[in-house]
Order: C-alpha cells, then sequence, then structure tokens
C-alpha cells in the first residue's frame, strides 16, 4: 500500500502547479491587457500622422500627375513644333529651287540679251564703217 504522506504530497504538489498556473494566466492576461493599451495608445498617437501621411501621399501623386500630363503636353507641342519646321523648311526648299531656277533662266537671258547687243552693237559699227566707206567713194 501507498503511505499516506504520498496522497497529501501529491495533492499539496498539484495544489502548487494549479497556484502558479493561475499565477502565470493572470501575468499572461496582465501583459495582453498592457499590449492592448499600447496598441492602442501608438494607434492614437501615430493616427494623425498615418493620416497626414496619407494626404501627403495623395498630394504627391496629384503633383506628379500634373507633372506626367505637363510632360505629355509639351511633348505634343514639341512634335507639332517639329512637323511645322519641317513642313516649312520643305516649303523653303521649294522655293529656293524655284528662285534658283529663276535666276538661272535670267542670267542666260542676260546673257542672250548682252550677246545680242554685242552683235546690235557690231551690226551697227559694221553700218557706220559701211556708211563712212559709201560716202568717201562719192
Amino acid at each position: 500500500m501507498i503511505p499516506t504522506w504520498v496522497g497529501v504530497v501529491t495533492a499539496v504538489s498539484l495544489a502548487i502547479i494549479a497556484l502558479a498556473t493561475i499565477a502565470v494566466a493572470a501575468a499572461a492576461a496582465s501583459v495582453f491587457l498592457r499590449l492592448r493599451a499600447l496598441i492602442t495608445a501608438l494607434r492614437v498617437m501615430v493616427g494623425p500622422a498615418i493620416e497626414d501621411v496619407r494626404q501627403i501621399l495623395g498630394t504627391i501623386r496629384t503633383e506628379v500627375e500634373g507633372v506626367a500630363a505637363t510632360s505629355r503636353d509639351l511633348r505634343t507641342r514639341v512634335v507639332r513644333a517639329a512637323d511645322a519646321a519641317e513642313a516649312r523648311l520643305t516649303e523653303l526648299n521649294t522655293l529656293v529651287k524655284l528662285v534658283q531656277g529663276e535666276v538661272e533662266t535670267g542670267t542666260l537671258a542676260v546673257g542672250a540679251m548682252i550677246r545680242a547687243i554685242r552683235r546690235s552693237g557690231l551690226l551697227v559699227d559694221w553700218g557706220r564703217q559701211l556708211i563712212r566707206k559709201g560716202r568717201r567713194k562719192r
């Protein structure tokens, strides 16, 4: 048979274990409540900062979208300006070719006119010489 003192020691040790478990549970509940209070306090303190960060992010997003829109607009304008410059250069090239052709035609015409004037001058001189020779013979 088992001595009686073993039952008493077992009962006392079970009571101590139960009290220790209750103490650990109470300590865990206390830590949990303190942690919950700490989290609530952090939310109260950090909440406005988070709201400010959200507002700042919204402002940054709006500004970035504005810069992107301006960049798209500027790029469109640059492309239009480049197209207009190309069209103007094409027109200018056509005009220069036209003027060059007219100058060449005019130069040839002036050259022909100068040759004609020289010939007519030579004819006039030849005519004068004939007239002078004719007067001398008389």
